[in-house]
């Protein structure tokens, strides 16, 4: 098995993907946590969030479901 080259690995930000990681394994994410782990702007990532009905209001603060999110963009956008 090979894992490339150390120069690949030098321009990673080991504490975004540090992250990166926990968040997948979450059931709820942070919008900057989405934004992180799916690679989309601001914007974007909202308006995936809220299409697919993942988006959930606690207190003052907004959580995705993780799992509604990847259904729906397996659903809307996955191969056939």
């Amino acid at each position: 098995m090979s894992f490339g080259r150390e120069e690949d690995y030098q321009g990673i930000d080991v504490e975004k993907l540090r992250i990166i990681v926990e968040a997948a394994q979450k059931p709820y994410i942070s919008m900057a946590e989405g934004r992180l782990l799916y690679s989309l702007g601001r914007h974007s990532f909202e308006k995936l969030a809220k299409d697919s009905g993942a988006r959930r209001e606690v207190g003052g603060r907004i959580l995705v479901n993780v799992k509604v999110l990847n259904k729906y963009i397996e659903d809307m956008f996955g191969s056939n």
